[in-house]
């Protein structure tokens, strides 16, 4: 799901996927919230990333993003299947932010406080295909469904539900094929699951 306006602060919770591979490669998902990128170059996210190699071997492991720079490792979380996550992106003052990301079920929090430069002009919630340094996707792994929980924005000053931002589904598609595709809001206006097609 994705709004569009002039977005301060994004939060939302998760619950981590059970995920299996392909059995010939490496292959991988990752689940986030967002600020930017939608129309334009800059995104500041965090969330959970599964990694799965070509025997079957799951990794995963919590992380956060500044574009253009590549994504860093979520330090004193540890993350797993069925894990309960919860996460916020909040504009303390103008390129100052503050990124949480927590492991409900395990008690574990990660706090920090970075400069970047933002357009502010969207927040997602988002189940996707991550992909290499190089831009290349890594193939998709099979995530099942990821049910997102407490999609709240800050929109021109006001806290809004993804219903009442305007949220608008992202079906994520390759060659030509759907792969990842959200469900309506919930009755909540803040909920939404996203299915493995």
């Amino acid at each position: 799901m994705a709004t569009s306006g002039t977005f301060t602060t994004i939060s939302g919770d998760w619950v981590v996927p059970t995920v299996s591979g392909n059995g010939t490669s490496t292959s991988a998902d990752a689940t986030w919230i967002g600020i930017g990128g939608v129309t334009t170059s800059d995104l500041i996210q965090v969330g959970t990333q599964d990694t799965v190699s070509s025997t079957g071997q799951v990794s995963t492991s919590g992380f956060y993003e500044m574009l253009p720079n590549v994504s860093q490792p979520v330090p004193g979380v540890t993350v797993s299947a069925g894990d309960s996550m919860s996460a916020s992106l909040v504009e303390t003052s103008p390129g100052e932010w503050t990124i949480t990301l927590t492991d409900l079920t395990n008690s574990e929090t990660f706090t920090d406080h970075v400069s970047y430069s933002s357009t502010n002009s969207s927040a997602e919630w988002i189940e996707e295909d991550p992909s290499y340094a190089s831009g290349q996707l890594v193939p998709f792994d099979n995530f099942g469904t990821v049910d997102f929980s407490t999609g709240i924005t800050t929109v021109n000053g006001t806290s809004l539900s993804i219903y009442k931002a305007g949220g608008d589904e992202i079906i994520m598609e390759q060659s030509g094929q759907d792969v990842a595709t959200p469900s309506a809001l919930d009755t909540s206006g803040e909920g939404f699951s996203v299915t493995h097609n």
